[in-house]
């Protein structure tokens, strides 16, 4: 890919020159992390070790990894169900102190995630409480020419777009303009993906579906050099 980027940005035989391998390199883990993101293509499921009289949690210091929580259930396989903030203050006004068996949680921010009830102090003490945790997470980073990623085939060309596109980022002016329909042709493909990642975690019941872009208006993208203190235009007959 990282080959591709560079031929279609008219490198040449000779290799990278203006456009650095590692800078191309770079922009292509970039691109792997934003379809990541926006899909939440990639899943896995794990065992999570709750500390006892805890409520709130930094999930990525458990889970490197971590995108967005996708199900929690408890190792007898009862849901853990997702609430908001007033929910769980509406239910128990006391609920960040509130000890027992956890039955709902609250995803707040990027890795931020709250527990209802904490899990109690164990009598005699003992590592807290365990749950299991799917969760979309981030892709592997690309670093070696062997080294492919790891959602589909068919979208790795949406790569080398992307990629174009964040080289021709820095130059500005009339040559970034060009480059829009680059991460255009991106975020199609990723809008392509999150629909069917999105119907599979329907079908598995999932708490968190991938990202609603389909009713992002690309077309109302600034192009470098608008007056961005002049409105757009309104629609025909308004």
């Amino acid at each position: 890919m990282a080959g591709r980027v560079s031929a279609r940005l008219a490198e040449g035989n000779s290799g990278p020159v203006y456009y650095p391998r590692a800078e191309i390199v770079a922009a292509l883990n970039e691109a792997n992390r934003f379809f990541c993101l926006l899909t939440l293509g990639l899943e896995t499921t794990a065992v999570w070790s709750v500390p006892s009289a805890t409520t709130f949690f930094h999930m990525l210091s458990y889970f490197p990894d971590w995108i967005a929580p996708l199900r929690i259930t408890t190792v007898s396989g009862a849901k853990v169900r997702p609430a908001r903030l007033n929910e769980l203050t509406a239910l128990d006004s006391g609920w960040m102190g509130s000890p027992g068996s956890p039955t709902r949680y609250c995803a707040m921010g990027a890795d931020f995630l709250a527990l209802y009830p904490q899990p109690p102090v164990p009598t005699p003490p003992a590592t807290g409480t365990t749950l299991n945790v799917t969760y979309a997470r981030a892709p592997l980073t690309l670093a070696n020419d062997s080294d492919e990623p790891e959602t589909p085939a068919e979208y790795h060309p949406k790569y080398v777009d992307y990629g174009i596109y964040r080289m021709r980022q820095g130059e500005g002016s009339q040559e970034f303009a060009k480059a829009l329909g680059y991460l255009d042709s991106f975020f199609e493909g990723a809008q392509h993906y999150a629909a069917y990642v999105r119907a599979r975690n329907l079908g598995s019941r999932y708490d968190k579906t991938p990202f609603e872009i389909e009713s992002f208006d690309r077309s109302g993208m600034r192009k470098p050099g608008q007056d961005r203190s002049t409105p757009a235009a309104a629609p025909e007959g308004e």
